[in-house]
């Protein structure tokens, strides 16, 4: 295993010179194209962009928010903070690195570390059993980390952090290394320099870790007195400055100029073996700080720029998806995408697409014409116009956001490779996919939420109809479930392939498409259901139907 290549060579460097409503919450077919990075960004691209009333930015929503893991429901009583304990969490997983002996990085590790004295407090298991809700074949738990950083900086005042998918997922704890309060100075810097950042990258990564939230009597109380607890600050947080749900630069101007909290409560704590962060910040005589304080605008691109390092530190293994980022691609994409195909070969194509009004372009048109691209990959006069919501369908981080709700019907003998709009061109298969009107779940599963009551165990019958586009119809096809489990040793579920199913031949259609079908009973929790999805394939070769997503919200 070695670390990402760039922080590496970024460290040697430094020493010679002394990456569909959401789909948790809406069934999703499979007439993708079978491509997994591909998939794997649209999951992501759904995640972050669309807006949902219990998907991820539900729990920073306002920024102020604790999501309560144990009761599903916000608890402000407690004085902590979500938004800055997934910050906490992505740093502690990550910090542990080492681009020599290569081992570490941000592979959701933390899960299996949490009982480790540098990994005090409910932050990692508070987050981990959040994106628990959210994890799929396509998206990992460390995706979802580096995931909630970059929604939670984004959406609370700070700047996009360049967001990629295709992490892998640790499969027990990583080595040790996460600095503490009492750590000394040298120790610190040795763990940074270990992880590939230098003393002016640990400085800058503290800094901007440390503008959100606080220190905790009841996690550190060698820092923060008893008297911080009250009634309404039950943790006994003391913020790191005076906007404790803001991402800005507050933090490092107060400690620069001695005003406001003066960089908070480990510079200012009088148990002097715990001022870790005074340690730090002084330990190039302040010129990092002094730097980082000079304007809002130089702060916002330096923790964006090392957020994003720190959240491409991973192991050797893994292979990034390209940007998820609406000014790289289009800023108009569609989501949450089926396509089906009845008895008598009619087929529609339904879902939406997104448009975001991204810095500089402009407002959503009123109306899309949609235009159907049939299996020749020749334009077609087949077409629809949809119409823009009414209301903002965004999570709002890169702009107003808005949808169009289409459905598109033709014929199988003309199919399917892709739509039209205005020079822009995006591809789908007909080849073989699932059949939303002949697949079913029962019973109905509880409405999808981040909340414990989904954990209660059902047997759920998934009928799977699966439509393949073949002049030599095979007597069966093989599919194959993804589903979340629990692992011993984390909160994080992971996911197994083991459950397959023989779907039989059924019948055919006009236009050439067989049939294949099966029942196959799954005893799981609703929580698993939402992240189940299915693969399909003809036996012995490549799966030509990927992320099938059976359950449904009600």
């Amino acid at each position: 295993m070695r670390l990402n290549a760039i922080a590496k060579a970024e460290t040697m460097q430094t020493l010679l010179c002394i990456c569909i409503s959401f789909v948790a919450l809406r069934g999703v077919t499979a007439q993708w194209v079978a491509n997994t990075k591909a998939l794997i960004f649209k999951e992501i691209e759904h995640l972050y962009f669309d807006a949902a009333p219990s998907g991820i930015l539900s729990a920073i929503t306002p920024c102020s928010n604790y999501y309560q893991p144990s009761t599903g429901t916000s608890d402000n009583t407690v004085g902590m903070n979500t938004a800055a304990e997934w910050i906490r969490t992505a740093f502690h997983d990550f910090v542990t690195a080492n681009i020599y002996s290569e081992t570490g990085g941000l592979d959701a590790s933390i899960g299996f570390e949490t009982t480790r004295g540098e990994n005090v407090g409910p932050a990692f298991n508070d987050a981990l059993t959040f994106f628990s809700y959210f994890i799929s074949d396509k998206v990992s738990m460390s995706d979802l980390i580096a995931l909630g950083t970059v929604m939670a900086v984004g959406a609370c005042g700070g700047p996009h952090i360049v967001m990629k998918g295709g992490r892998i997922d640790a499969t027990a704890a990583g080595p040790t290394g996460v600095p503490e309060p009492e750590t000394n100075i040298q120790d610190t810097l040795n763990d940074f320099s270990n992880a590939g950042f230098n003393t002016d990258d640990g400085i800058t990564l503290t800094a901007c870790g440390h503008t959100m939230g606080g220190v905790h009597y009841n996690t550190f109380p060698q820092a923060v007195p008893a008297s911080a607890v009250s009634s309404t600050n039950t943790d006994g947080r003391v913020a790191f400055d005076g906007t404790v749900s803001v991402f800005d630069f507050n933090t490092v101007n107060d400690y620069v100029h001695g005003t406001g909290d003066m960089g908070g409560p480990l510079v200012t704590t009088t148990n002097k073996t715990v001022n870790s962060d005074y340690r730090l910040y002084n330990s190039d005589s302040n010129a990092t700080m002094t730097r980082l304080a000079a304007s809002a605008s130089y702060f916002a691109g330096q923790c964006s720029a090392i957020f994003q390092r720190m959240i491409e530190t991973v192991p050797l293994q893994v292979t990034f998806t390209t940007a998820v980022d609406p000014t790289s691609t289009t800023n108009l994409r569609p989501y949450n995408i089926a396509l089906d195909v009845d008895w008598a070969g009619d087929m529609t194509l339904t879902g939406y697409f997104r448009y975001i009004q991204i810095s500089g372009a402009a407002a959503a048109p009123s109306t899309l014409p949609i235009t159907l691209i049939n299996r020749a990959g020749n334009t077609t006069t087949t077409s629809v116009t949809a119409s823009v919501s009414s209301s903002d369908t965004g999570t709002g981080i890169w702009g107003p956001t808005n949808s169009y709700a289409f459905t598109l019907p033709f014929q199988a003998s003309v199919g399917l490779s892709g739509l039209a709009f205005s020079g822009q061109k995006f591809a789908f298969q007909d080849t073989m996919f699932a059949v939303p009107a002949l697949s079913s779940v029962s019973p109905t599963p509880p409405a999808f939420a981040a909340d414990p009551s989904l954990n209660t165990v059902s047997t759920y019958s998934v009928n799977t109809t699966v439509a393949y586009l073949t002049s030599s119809p095979p007597t069966s096809l093989t599919a194959t479930f993804a589903i979340p489990k629990p692992q011993t040793g984390s909160v994080s579920p992971y996911m197994d392939t083991s459950t397959t199913a023989t779907l039989a031949l059924i019948g055919t259609t006009p236009g050439g498409f067989a049939l294949y079908s099966a029942v196959t009973e799954l005893s799981i929790s609703a929580k698993q259901a939402y992240g189940v999805s299915i693969d399909a394939a003809v036996s012995g070769q490549a799966a030509a139907m990927q992320f099938y997503k059976p359950f449904t919200a009600n």
